[in-house]
């Protein structure tokens, strides 16, 4: 359509006063008809022409419905008049353009010019999806997506959005399951370039979701440096309907329909220890809870972007958090040695031996351990149990459940190496990976610590009172291991003043295992504070212990 045919109707139009709201129609035949005297064209052509303006001028809403139903164009006020003379003055002049010459160049653009191009697609993507009469506009992108779901300790990783609250729209949300959208390097078996990318820009293309596996390798790599195999694996959870939203990460934002498959994760060892590390140092990967996810925000105010994930579960959070309940943890350390009713007591005497065993019936283990081999089992038990250090050497880096990695250099690698090598067949399982990973390999509750580590105080005063409960302290004193000094510890109990009352009489006087009153004593005691996860912490097996017939109170009952 030539510039001179549209500047040849301006002078046709309908017009709209500035004020009063006095108006004048133009009967389509008639600006037909100036066309076919004005540019000696083919009526056909004339009216092709008219009638493509029209759906223009209809498209921005500026021409009266029930006029255009008459054959009739009338502009609805003044300024509709003049938002269609502008456009129609635009495309009649060659030298004319809405937008700078450059201004939809992507190519080394800074992010403010990638939010202009945004914001002027919003604005007409967003009006196009509102004021669509059938509610059904249909999308102009379409995007495929891999999802994954890690999850660990009931928490799921996010990856912070390219695209995030921080410039747009913070109801969208800021925080996205890692992967991603599905690219031309995705896709194998395919080398016809226009093929590929009609596919990807097509809806419900088959050969497009299959290649969704192959994205969602690629994003981890990129997102949070993981290795298929290596560190992980996976299977699909879910494939989510088609869903539709004016989205897309600056500059690439429109009405698009995205095809979801999310994926479930189970990490190796190594990529779980990997992760761990990669997580505290990238500052774009963070948890949110469960609780997060049903409420739409974390605590320190992260917004997960799944809206497409809450509208699968047609908008019932409470189903999607239960589902996701429902799901594995992306791994479970599993511990060579899980024995219920069992314990391990380690001394902190090198002459003292190891003890082991159902609960109550444990024996010495016949194992010859030096000083320092002890320190290293301590140092191990320790970090087993939780408990914190002063410091560790710069050659080693502690890891969850238990796992201690060394340095190729550091000389605790053939120590523990060696003491691997002592301990097997024991009791006391220990198990190594790549000859860089050591752990003791114990179910962490059922390994305890010398009783001599361990203070029980009550403060004179609060005995000597009348109220109903007073606080008990009990302290973990700091020891050497070898991998640190493990730092002290100290936890507050309210008991009733009853029981402490009684706790102290059976440190003054041990009741033999047949007395009912000592009987009761230890049955409050195993009813109350010693179920209490503040003690189940400490790595003290018992307050209260039979032994040789007897119900005793094995620590020292300080009154201070």
């Amino acid at each position: 359509m030539s510039a001179q045919i549209i500047q040849s109707l301006l002078s046709h139009l309908p017009g709209f006063a500035e004020e009063q709201g006095d108006f004048y129609s133009v009967p389509r035949v008639a600006l037909i008809d100036a066309l076919c005297q004005s540019q000696t064209m083919e009526r056909a052509i004339a009216e092709n022409t008219i009638a493509l303006l029209e759906t223009l001028l209809d498209t921005l809403a500026v021409l009266d419905k029930a006029s255009l139903q008459n054959g009739e164009w009338c502009f609805v006020s003044f300024p509709a008049q003049l938002l269609a003379t502008s456009v129609l003055t635009a495309m009649s002049d060659n030298d004319s353009r809405l937008f700078a010459a450059h201004f939809w160049n992507t190519q080394g653009i800074d992010n403010a010019r990638k939010d202009l191009q945004r914001d002027v697609l919003h604005v007409i993507e967003q009006a196009r999806l509102e004021h669509h009469t059938g509610r059904d506009a249909q999308p102009i992108r379409y995007c495929y997506v891999a999802w994954s779901i890690i999850k660990l300790d009931g928490k799921i990783l996010f990856y912070q959005r390219e695209d995030t609250q921080k410039r747009f729209d913070k109801a969208a949300g800021d925080y996205g399951l890692l992967g991603g959208r599905c690219n031309q390097t995705d896709v194998v078996g395919i080398s016809d370039k226009t093929a590929l990318l009609q596919a990807l820009q097509s809806a419900n293309s088959q050969l497009i979701k299959d290649a969704l596996p192959q994205t969602l390798r690629r994003e981890l790599r990129e997102e949070a440096g993981l290795s298929f195999e290596e560190h992980y694996h996976f299977k699909l959870w879910r494939n989510l309907k088609p869903y539709r939203q004016v989205q897309g990460a600056a500059p690439n934002h429109a009405l698009t329909e995205y095809y979801l498959a999310i994926f479930q994760i189970e990490l190796t060892l190594e990529g779980f220890l990997f992760l761990q590390q990669r997580v505290a140092k990238d500052e774009r990967l963070a948890w949110l809870t469960l609780t997060d996810l049903e409420r739409g925000e974390s605590s320190d105010g992260k917004i997960p972007y799944i809206k497409a994930l809450y509208d699968d579960f047609a908008g019932n959070r409470a189903a999607l958090v239960a589902s996701l309940t429902e799901l594995p943890e992306s791994f479970a350390s599993v511990y060579l040695s899980d024995k219920d009713k069992f314990g391990i007591s380690l001394p902190i005497d090198p002459g003292k031996p190891v003890f082991a065993g159902v609960l109550g019936k444990e024996k010495a283990l016949d194992l010859a351990l030096n000083a320092r081999q002890l320190a290293l089992i301590l140092g191990l038990a320790a970090h087993l149990r939780g408990f914190d250090f002063e410091s560790v050497p710069e050659t080693i880096v502690l890891h969850p459940h238990g796992w201690v990695e060394v340095g190729d250099l550091s000389p605790l690698r053939q120590e523990l190496t060696e003491l691997l090598t002592l301990l097997a067949g024991s009791e006391l399982v220990m198990e190594s990976r790549r000859d860089r990973l050591f752990r003791l390999s114990i179910r962490p509750d059922t390994v305890f610590f010398a009783d001599e580590l361990f203070g029980f105080s009550v403060k004179r005063t609060d005995l000597q009172g009348v109220q109903n409960k007073i606080p008990a302290t009990i302290t973990r004193r700091a020891f050497d291991s070898g991998l640190g000094v493990v730092l002290d510890k100290t936890e507050v109990f309210n008991l009733t003043l009853d029981s402490a009352h009684k706790l102290k009489s059976l440190s003054e006087r041990p009741f033999s295992a047949d007395n009912d009153d000592g009987v009761k004593i230890e049955d409050t005691y195993k009813k109350g504070l010693h179920k209490e996860a503040k003690f189940q912490t400490l790595g003290l097996r018992n307050l209260i212990r039979r032994e040789a017939g007897i119900i005793k109170f094995v620590l020292n009952f300080e009154c201070a």
